[in-house]
């Protein structure tokens, strides 16, 4: 039995030691192991996975590394189940030996195993016979040994690769205990069969044991013990597997990056991709990283970086020029300059320079006073606004500064001499680096090819250089200049030099004229005439056989085309044009058919619906309105139009640049080429530089609102906590927020107490509306007097906070003052000494903007999973009061749902964020952070990427450095830099705004905390601080060294009395830094002052406790543009005061209600006498007057109100309103609106269709001649029209007006009264479709048109020469009239005269006749009387009797 027991022990403590192995076993399970590294995966994310630059480097060595650490914690968790000494003595002895040396090797180590190598092993084995016996794995005892060096050179020697085919190890003689398994059926079945040959292989070989070290075992006791264990052949396969696996699988145990482990969007979303990773680790502010992310950003030096300080004085000087003038204007530019070397060359961010180099952004001058002494007058230059101004300056000015370097490469790279290209660092706009860049890719695009070509055969030669060229689009085989450079190199280019004035000369020319105002009559270059005209010139050059158009016209094209482009492309050209539209630009807005349709009076385009002749300055004043412009215009609703004014005359100077002065024919046909290609090219020029302007003016308008945005959000965020009663403005309150949601009569009131300490203590609920009745007010005042005597009893609340979803709201808030004066609810007075009469408890409206978007929010749901709704609204309203700042930061994206100014919607949302971030960046660095309560609570942890040098991937690397470093708390700011948690330039930005407190209760001094870190006095300034300490307690250089010993001079100080440094005189101490150190530091001393005197005080403004009218608009959602006098709204009548028993009664008032719950009131002197209301009726009123107070209003019904109301509310600027346009489309809206009227018209008559003109005439086209249809008109209710049908496709539409005389009704058409329809169609219609038959049916009428019968009569006399002849036809322009033609002779011209049916008959020149025999003899009267007429007047020519044909 014992002999059992210590074979099962054995057995136990060898298959565990052989679990433990390094590697994978193939045949057990690998979740552990990969539950192992998935823990370390994700250690790695918690840890920030922040990787050194030499990563790639080591990463083999890190990994071999990490395998040994892990062997050795496997070892050290299997350590108590190895062979202990008792055990492997009774193995020993049982053999015959006695363990001397394993006793002396101490604890056993992990076992190893041997690796297999293969059959080829026996071949190179006497090789390595002789390294066998210093093999670490060779022996039974080194396989225990406890050398830890020995350990990682073999695991160094696995990894490598070096195998050692020395016998076989002990461990193989328990290959007997070790159950054989198979494979499973997903490994792939070649890598399975070669496996089981090499474990047959190894079971061929035998065991191999080393008994170099066994001397004292003879070989029958080791018989016996194989006999007994086995000699492990049984399992070495499992083994040999195991080392196989491990082989294929070695690279891939561990992952080498975060990618091979989870999503890239997943790493992005947490921040830890190589990017982010690169951002914590790189030395400058991660804001500055964001701003710069697309550029390639160059430190400047010398005299670079003074163009970039003079380029951005000079921008900031315009925008600012009302302000700095005279003597401020050097001062000022040099505060620039210096802001622009913080930010580029030190990488300092705003906060920082704001606060430690402020000295900079001010002027100091001395001036006398009245008595004779010296004052000193302080302007500010700059102030924080300015200081975000310059950071984006100097992106700006780095792309420029980039575009010119790559332009400047390009130009060194081409070795190119043109005078163009000489002036290229003097550009300071991005414009004209482009142009310039453009004229080098059309002058030079063959060179530009050449270069390409040379790059793509030859990358390293001109690698360095065309980086960032981007030329190797030119390698292709189409470009768009290919067709220019082939007129260029063809002899089709001559005829472009006999314009006789290139595009280089004439751009010389338009420069030097626009310096002198285009008033100097001679020109820098003349233009010569060639003595072929244009076309014998393109012909001539046609027949030779190398021209590449043989074409004429092509030719001509072509070289119109080349020479206009080459006037394109010209710089010079296009500053002219640039500077032109800049000056007198003129912007004007066409509306689209469908914007007429659409703006209307109260549209948000209304004021820009005929704006014309905008300058620039006016839209710059106004930024709004070009950005509705751009608006409507991508809406489809208005076209932009920018045009420069006096376009002609600029026109014609520009031209008087390039034409000659010839006077031949030959000059003056070479003008008409010249003007025609100058007009070629500034259309397309004039098209580009006005899409330039008006992007240019879209930007500016943009920032302007952008930084409206910031300085609205600025004076929100302004504001400290809610003050407590008796407490230093900065205490935070403890705070009860009430509210009942929407305000129904069944609504529950829901109240939470916020401790100080942001805690939620105590939920409140009452059931009872005090709204509804007395009763349940009484009741809500029971139990909210129970819930502040029990629940609030140990900690009271500093103010009540009431907020809600509507204007409901309000009574809530009235019943809650109510109850706090009758149950004189005090404030909360406990920790305050001598207070005898404490006052109530302050009852305020809260903000709930932060509220609404939190209640919903996935960050609630998180916080509070079981409240409802309207609690996590009141933790939201409470949180607001407490600590504002925090509200608005936790809102994160969503804060974008926030309108802070009216017109922030015309801008893209980044600017928005960015706006907004930049003013989170100023508060916060405002009022610090202490940082280790940042790192305790994710909640603060919000505010530390707006730390100044920090970001979001900055601060929670920091905060995983502290962790992991420091143990999750920070002495000091120094240990910052001593531990590496923070690089050198981020401390400099970020140290003075991190405060650590310290403990002012102790009595003990603890030395080690530095006391001036809980101010935000930079530690650069430490040392002056404490000098100015110890020249406020007299203390001379061996008093602050004893001082020091004794627990530091600001310890002393604040023992003996800050106020002591009051006494300073800081202006001489200022002046003497500047003198002896060169150091500006005079608010800097002023800074220390204070801090010193009151540590980390708070800087915001009180908290603002929103007065009626925001209140009204928070409730409500109405604004002044929505609600305010003069504004129309829909109300919805609630009580009409009216006599019903009299129904002749007029309406005395009305009470009406507004959809945001606002109650008005309508007086009866504003109610229309004829309008008849009704309970529930929606009807339009006029706001006459608000009262923001009561939620109440008065209104007015009467038509003048409502449409002086609808009036426009912008200034129609004459000159710049077209006021025609307008005229014009109020007609045709009117006629419309006319129309739309009439077609609603229903006639009883069996005529009558509800048709417009074309259904009319369609109807008729198959009803024979005479029929009619009545039909609507379009010029209102008043009129008719009938239609009535003259002949095949035409149609007489007569215009019948409809007169109404008291009862009597009667239609009115050509001055004949009618007294019905009937009569109409019978005695008016009818009539003239008789006469108009008589006619046709007339031999002397001829049908077909005008052209068709003058043909006729022209053919007639031809054939009769000495015959007059005459004839009738319709008048097509005038249907139901007809035309009288004739000639006297074949030579007389065709004379027409006019025939007009009537009812009667028929009217010829004023004459009437009854039928067509009468108007036959009448015409022939009426011209034998015109012709002796004319014969006594020769010298007139007879005129046309028809106006309109010119016959």
């Amino acid at each position: 039995m014992a002999r059992e027991e210590e074979e099962r022990e054995i057995r136990d403590d060898v298959s565990n030691n052989s679990s433990d192995e390094d590697g994978d076993n193939v045949l057990d399970s690998s979740e552990e192991d990969d539950d192992e590294e998935d823990e370390e995966a994700m250690q790695k994310v918690r840890e920030g996975f922040i990787v050194d630059d030499d990563e790639d480097d080591d990463r083999i060595k890190k990994r071999k590394k990490k395998k040994r650490r892990r062997e050795r914690e496997r070892s050290n968790q299997v350590e108590d189940d190895a062979l202990d000494e008792d055990d492997l003595e009774l193995l020993l002895e049982n053999s015959g030996a006695k363990p001397a040396q394993a006793k002396s090797s101490g604890k056993f180590k992990r076992l190893k195993r041997a690796r297999i190598s293969g059959e080829d092993d026996e071949e190179s084995e006497p090789a390595r016979g002789k390294d066998s016996a210093r093999d670490p794995r060779s022996g039974l005892t080194d396989i225990f040994s406890d050398d830890e060096e020995r350990q990682g050179e073999e695991d160094e020697e696995e990894d490598r690769g070096v195998q050692n085919d020395g016998e076989r190890n002990i461990l193989d003689e328990f290959e007997d205990f070790i159950e054989e398994d198979e494979f499973s059926d997903d490994d792939d079945e070649a890598r399975r069969r070669e496996k089981i040959e090499q474990r047959q292989r190894t079971k061929k070989k035998g065991p191999r044991l080393d008994t170099s070290k066994l001397s004292n075992v003879d070989r029958e006791s080791l018989q016996q013990l194989f006999e007994v264990f086995g000699n492990g052949q049984e399992y070495e396969w499992a083994l040999e597997a195991q080392e196989i696996e491990d082989e294929g699988n070695g690279e891939s145990l561990e992952p080498t990056s975060l990618d091979e482990v989870f999503e890239h969007a997943e790493l992005k979303e947490r921040m830890l991709t190589e990017e982010d990773n690169l951002i914590r680790i790189i030395d400058i502010p991660e804001r500055f990283q964001k701003y710069r992310a697309n550029l390639n950003y160059i430190d400047l030096e010398g005299e670079e970086l003074q163009n970039e300080k003079d380029w951005v004085a000079g921008i900031l000087f315009k925008e600012k020029q009302d302000l700095f003038t005279g003597f401020l204007e050097t001062p000022f530019k040099e505060a620039v300059g210096k802001v622009v070397e913080f930010i580029s060359k030190d990488a300092y961010e705003v906060p920082f320079i704001w606060t430690h180099r402020r000295d900079f952004l001010l002027f100091s001058q001395e001036i006398k006073n009245e008595e004779g002494g010296v004052e000193n007058d302080v302007h500010k230059l700059l102030y924080e606004d300015d200081l975000w101004r310059i950071v984006q300056l100097d992106v700006e000015y780095h792309s420029l500064y980039e575009k010119r370097l790559n332009t400047e490469k390009l130009v060194e790279l081409l070795n190119l001499d043109d005078d163009l290209v000489k002036d290229i660092k003097s550009l300071d706009t991005m414009v004209a680096v482009q142009d310039l860049h453009d004229y080098i890719q059309f002058t030079y695009s063959s060179e530009i090819r050449e270069l390409a070509k040379k790059h793509q055969e030859n990358p390293q030669e001109v690698s360095d250089n065309v980086e960032g060229l981007e030329i190797a689009k030119f390698g292709k085989k189409h470009s768009k200049y290919a067709l220019f450079e082939r007129i260029r190199s063809n002899i089709l280019y001559d005829a472009v030099k006999a314009f006789g004035i290139s595009a280089k000369e004439f751009g010389e020319n338009v420069q030097d004229q626009s310096s002198k105002r285009f008033e100097v009559p001679y020109r820098i270059h003349a233009t010569d005439d060639t003595l072929e005209s244009p076309d014998d010139l393109i012909e001539k050059l046609c027949e030779d056989d190398e021209i590449i158009f043989k074409e004429e016209k092509s030719a001509r094209d072509a070289v119109r085309r080349t020479f206009s482009e080459e006037i394109f492309h010209n710089p010079k050209i296009r500053h002219e044009v640039r500077s032109t539209f800049k000056a007198y630009a003129s912007i004007s807005v066409t509306i689209t058919e469908k914007g007429r349709a659409t703006i209307h009076n109260h549209s948000p385009y209304a004021n820009i619906k005929y704006a014309i002749n905008r300058s620039p300055a006016d839209l710059v004043r106004n930024p709004d309105v070009l950005l509705h412009m751009l608006e409507a215009e991508a809406a489809g609703l208005a076209v932009i139009k920018v045009e420069t004014k006096d376009f002609a005359n600029w026109f014609q100077c520009i031209f008087n640049c390039l034409k000659s002065d010839g006077t031949s024919e030959i000059s003056d046909t070479w003008n008409k080429e010249r003007e025609l290609v100058l007009n070629m090219a500034f259309k397309k020029l004039s098209n580009m530089i006005a899409l330039n302007t008006k992007e240019d003016l879209r930007r500016e308008c943009e920032r302007l609102i952008a930084s409206e945005v910031r300085r609205k959000f600025l004076s929100k965020l302004d504001q400290a906590p809610f003050t407590p009663f008796g407490f230093d403005k900065g205490t935070k309150p403890n705070v009860l927020a009430l509210s009942f949601g929407k305000g129904d009569f069944d609504s529950a009131v829901v109240g939470v107490f916020l401790k100080e300490s942001g805690k939620i203590d105590e939920f409140f609920k009452s059931e009872n509306n005090p709204t509804r009745d007395r009763e349940n007010e009484e009741q809500f005042f029971g139990q909210l007097k129970e819930f502040f005597d029990k629940s609030l009893d140990y900690t009271k609340p500093d103010v009540i906070v009431v907020s809600g979803y509507n204007a409901n709201s309000k009574r809530l808030f009235d019943s809650v003052k109510k109850f706090v004066e009758e149950n004189s609810i005090t404030a909360n007075v406990d920790d305050l000494p001598n207070i005898s009469n404490a006052p109530l408890i302050s009852v305020i409206w809260g903000q709930d903007e932060t509220a609404r978007l939190y209640q919903n929010s996935d960050r609630a749901t998180v916080e509070f999973a079981d409240k409802p709704t309207l609690a996590k609204y009141c933790i939201g309203v409470a949180r607001y009061v407490q600590n504002p700042l925090l509200e608005y930061v936790a809102l994160g994206e969503d804060i974008l749902s926030l309108s802070f100014y009216e017109h922030q919607k015309l801008i893209p949302a980044d600017l928005v964020k960015e706006a907004i971030e930049s003013v989170f960046v100023d508060i916060v660095n405002m009022v610090g952070i202490e940082i280790n309560e940042a790192v305790r609570e994710p909640y603060i942890a919000q505010l530390l990427p707006y730390i100044s040098g920090l970001g979001p991937r900055k601060s929670s690397g920091l905060i995983r450095n502290i962790i992991s470093k420091l143990g999750s708390n920070l002495s000091n700011r120094s240990d910052l830099i001593e531990n590496e948690l923070s690089t050198a330039n981020i401390f400099i930005n970020c140290s003075s705004f991190l405060n650590i407190p310290f403990d002012e209760g102790s009595t003990v001094r603890d030395s080690s905390v530095e006391l001036l870190d809980a101010t935000r006095i930079h530690p650069e300034d430490y040392d002056l601080a404490r000098k100015m300490a110890a020249d406020a307690l007299d203390l001379d250089e061996e008093d602050m060294a004893h001082v020091e010993e004794q627990g530091g001079i600001i310890y002393q100080l604040m023992q003996e009395g800050v106020n002591k440094v009051d006494e300073l005189n800081l202006i001489a101490y200022g002046k003497e830094l500047e003198s002896k150190f060169g150091k500006k530091k005079y608010a800097t001393l002023q800074i220390i002052k204070e801090e010193l005197v009151n540590n980390f005080e708070e800087l915001r403004r009180s908290y603002h406790v929103l007065e009626s009218t925001e209140v009204f608009q928070m409730l409500t959602g109405e604004t002044p543009e929505t609600l305010s006098r003069n504004t129309i709204v829909p109300v919805s009548v609630t009580k009409v005061g009216k006599n019903y028993r009299d129904p002749n009664s007029k309406i005395r008032f009305a009470k009406v209600a507004t959809s945001s719950l606002i109650q008005g009131s309508v007086e009866e002197q504003n109610i229309p006498d004829d309008m008849d209301l009704d309970q529930g009726q929606v009807v339009q009123a006029v706001v006459l007057e608000v009262f923001y107070d009561n939620f109440n209003a008065n209104f007015s019904l009467l038509e003048e109100d409502l449409m002086r109301a609808n009036a426009p509310k912008f200034v129609k600027e004459a000159g710049k309103w077209d006021f025609e346009a307008e005229e014009l489309d109020l007609k045709k809206e009117a006629a419309k609106e006319r129309a739309k009227l009439a077609k609603t018209r229903n006639i009883q008559h069996p005529l009558y269709h509800n048709f417009n003109f074309k259904q009319a005439e369609e109807f008729l086209a198959p009803q024979s001649v005479g029929d009619c249809v009545i039909r609507p008109s379009s010029k209102g209710s008043r009129y008719l029209t009938i239609t009535w049908k003259v002949a095949n496709n035409l149609f007489q539409h007569l215009l019948v007006e409809e007169n109404t005389s008291g009862h009597i009704k009667e239609y009115i058409v050509d001055h004949k009264r009618y007294a019905d329809l009937d009569q109409l169609i019978f005695q008016h219609i009818q009539s003239i479709a008789k006469k108009v038959d008589e006619m046709i049916r007339h031999p002397k009428f001829r049908e077909g048109t005008l052209s068709e019968v003058n043909e006729w009569l022209e053919s007639y006399t031809k054939a009769n020469p000495k015959n007059s002849a005459y004839v009738f036809c319709f008048d097509h322009k005038m249907p139901g009239s007809f035309l009288l033609l004739f000639k006297v002779n074949v030579n007389t011209p065709v004379s027409t005269w006019h025939v007009r049916t009537e009812v009667d008959g028929y009217t010829l020149q004023g004459f009437s006749y009854p039928n067509m025999l009468r108007l036959c003899n009448g015409f022939k009267q009426t011209f034998k009387s015109y012709v002796s007429s004319s014969r006594s007047r020769p010298a007139q020519r007879p005129q046309s009797g028809y106006d309109g044909y010119g016959y």
